[in-house]
């Protein structure tokens, strides 16, 4: 697992930064021409110093767990397109689409041609057939949310449209 510089970087100002205010402190306490140490100085330059190293420690581990999560996450450019199989279950789907997720759609496509809303066996998404100029097509969208919205997950849409069109 490769280390993230800028983590390093916060973590190493913020020990010279501890240790700087601590050695500050010292100088500017001790610096009584009549050989007593200023406790007040030397203390208000050591706390400083601690919280502002603190700050940058603080930094430096959140960067530092951020990048870990990062790279746990797997990529979208390791996907593999070909392994996409379409929807099982053939025609049988156990969810309907409510009246009020119909006319939300009809809302959100208002300037097209509606001809037939299709749920499908995935619950909660639904194929939108429209009527176009040179024929028809499709799209899916998601009506689980408060809004609805068109799938753009291209593995989601390809399984939806090959059962869709296996229906036929």
């Amino acid at each position: 697992m490769n280390e993230n510089i800028v983590a390093k970087i916060l973590f190493i100002i913020g020990i010279a930064q501890m240790s700087i205010g601590l050695i500050v402190g010292l100088i500017l306490g001790n610096a009584d021409y009549y050989g007593v140490m200023n406790w007040s100085i030397f203390f208000t330059w050591a706390v400083g110093g601690f919280v502002s190293g603190m700050l940058f420690l603080g930094f430096s581990e959140i960067i530092k767990l951020l990048h870990m999560i990062n790279e746990k996450t797997p990529s979208l450019k390791n996907e593999v397109f070909h392994s996409m199989k379409p929807l099982e279950g053939g025609s049988s789907v156990s969810w309907t689409i409510e009246e009020l997720d119909k006319e939300r759609i009809k809302e959100k496509y208002i300037d097209e041609a509606i001809s037939e809303i299709v749920p499908s066996p995935k619950e909660g998404f639904c194929l939108v057939k429209f009527k176009g100029g040179s024929g028809y097509y499709v799209k899916v969208v998601n009506v689980d949310g408060f809004s609805i919205e068109e799938v753009h997950d291209s593995e989601t849409k390809y399984a939806i449209i090959a059962w869709y069109n296996k229906l036929d």
